[in-house]
């Protein structure tokens, strides 16, 4: 929770000042931030290191918006 409130700009102070609903609203907030920058470096990895096209590959994420294939993750392992 400490984490959600600090990266968003917010100090302690204001978290005992404000009320339950804003700072649910507000970790909730980080989730979403949190699932955007993981999709962000999926699309770089996928792109960049496996030489796919992030055009052509729009839409869901593996392992992010829907489960990853076993036989798919099982070529990471060497």
């Amino acid at each position: 929770m400490t984490e959600a409130i600090t990266s968003l700009g917010m100090s302690e102070e204001w978290f005992w000042n404000s009320e339950l609903r804003i700072v649910w609203n507000l970790i909730e907030k980080k989730k979403e931030l949190d699932l955007v920058k993981m999709k962000n470096q999926a699309v770089y990895i996928a792109s960049y290191v496996w030489g796919n096209d992030p055009d052509k590959d729009k839409g869901e994420v593996m392992g992010i918006d829907k489960p990853v294939n076993s036989t798919a993750l099982s070529r990471f392992y060497f």
